[in-house]
């Protein structure tokens, strides 16, 4: 385990830009926003506490002054990455920083719980203190933009607009909203990933078809409101709205630390406890599923995602266990069979769409099983969390830090010397709940 934890650390000072660390200097040269939280949790466990303060604060710089985190800053811009700031034209929305380019578009929002966890634990309280209630305005307002321009009717879930919202881009998830994107007149584009990765491995043609045309849809709207409305993909994610949540109980317990009103966050999170239980959960499927804004029902894919539901405490004690009973611990789901040797693939192998090599349709993804793992140990579920812990460690050790892993093989696919694969090694323990 010692000899991991050196090269996790190298792999956080290979990758470390001084501003940010990049999630892979090669096929992502650029800040991810959910990376950069991961990422400041590896370094505060090696105890820099000041270098993760300065990840977050370079996600925090390119927020929008509407309140949105976009989901890359192309610090180190130009570079050969596709696409970038010259397709994104941030300059075009008014709300967007002039002097740093973003993309249009958010990630999972778990900046606030990592800035909770790193006000936990740093040693330092007055430097903690400091840091929380520089940033905490920031979180605050990027969760309102969460909550005005993701859910205006405040039913209490936030609609993300492009699949690349939900970090799991390529998802089977999408594949039925995505369907409904029009890809004719689409300029000529040149993908740069598979310069780096097997084309197996990563999304279709048609896939990145669509992702772009959903990109310049927003783009003629300027990244406006009216974009949002007409968007032919609008979809409540599961694993997008639960890491809200738990950001949100952090932004509640942070608020009360500092002395700020609770009021607003109490609220937001009442309305998401019953979004999930009314709108999410499926008690034919045993299982929180994404929901499709436009179709109105319930997209019936069982991908792993639902599990973080647990991580944000929103399943009852009986509906985790029969998620746990009926999909995780099934070896024609999720559990290790026959097939396959490692938790948590992230679709469940029954599905048609399941591809155990390509990007999100199958592998194993370290950060997807550190969420789980914290997860089911608030409910309890404290060996299986042993378990998932210990895959993978095995994966890690077997195959490196890899971006993500066959589960029947643990084969290391996507990109080498991956940052957060490194920094949650390092940081599993800070994810601990409850």
């Amino acid at each position: 385990m010692n000899d991991l934890r050196k090269a996790a650390v190298d792999v956080l000072h290979r990758n470390d830009r001084e501003t940010f660390t990049a999630p892979s200097p090669r096929q992502y040269p650029h800040l991810w926003l959910w990376d950069a939280g991961f990422a400041a949790l590896g370094w505060a466990a090696i105890g820099d506490f000041e270098r993760a303060y300065r990840e977050i604060r370079a996600a925090l710089r390119g927020q929008w002054r509407n309140g949105m985190l976009p989901h890359v800053v192309f610090y180190g811009w130009p570079s050969a990455y596709f696409p970038g700031a010259d397709v994104w034209r941030s300059d075009l929305a008014p709300e967007a920083p002039k002097d740093l380019p973003t993309s249009g578009i958010t990630q999972p929002p778990v900046l606030a719980f990592v800035v909770e966890i790193l006000f936990r634990h740093d040693p330092d309280r007055q430097r903690a203190e400091v840091f929380a209630r520089e940033t905490f305005p920031a979180l605050r307002a990027y969760h309102r933009w969460l909550h005005a321009a993701r859910d205006p009717e405040g039913v209490g879930l936030s609609c993300i607009v492009h699949p690349w919202e939900s970090g799991m881009d390529n998802s089977p998830l999408w594949d039925q909203p995505l369907s409904r994107v029009p890809t004719e007149g689409l300029p000529p584009y040149r993908r740069a990933d598979h310069h780096w990765v097997p084309e197996e491995q990563r999304p279709r043609a048609i896939d990145y078809d669509r992702f772009l045309a959903l990109i310049l849809h927003l783009r003629a709207h300027r990244y406006g409101e009216s974009g949002v409305r007409t968007s032919p993909f609008r979809v409540a994610d599961v694993l997008f709205n639960a890491l809200r949540h738990r950001s949100e109980e952090a932004l509640y317990a942070m608020a009360r630390a500092l002395g700020e009103p609770t009021e607003e966050i109490e609220g937001w999170l009442e309305r998401s406890r019953t979004a999930f239980q009314t709108r999410l959960w499926d008690p034919e499927r045993s299982f929180f599923l994404d929901w499709d804004d436009l179709a109105g029902e319930r997209i019936p894919i069982i991908a792993a995602g639902g599990f973080v539901a647990l991580y944000a405490g929103l399943a009852t004690p009986e509906q985790a266990r029969e998620m746990v009973d009926r999909h995780l611990r099934n070896p024609e789901a999720f559990a290790p069979d026959g097939g396959t040797r490692y938790f948590v693939p992230t679709v469940s192998k029954g599905d048609p769409g399941w591809e155990p090599r390509r990007y999100w349709r199958g592998p194993v993804w370290i950060n997807l099983n550190a969420l789980i793992a914290h997860g089911l140990a608030r409910y309890g579920f404290h060996g299986l969390a042993e378990d998932i812990r210990h895959h993978t460690l095995d994966l890690i050790a077997r195959s490196g830090f890899h971006e993500y892993y066959d589960p029947r093989t643990g084969e290391g696919l996507g990109i080498g010397d991956f940052t957060w694969s490194a920094a949650l090694l390092l940081g599993w323990e800070l994810l601990k709940v409850g």
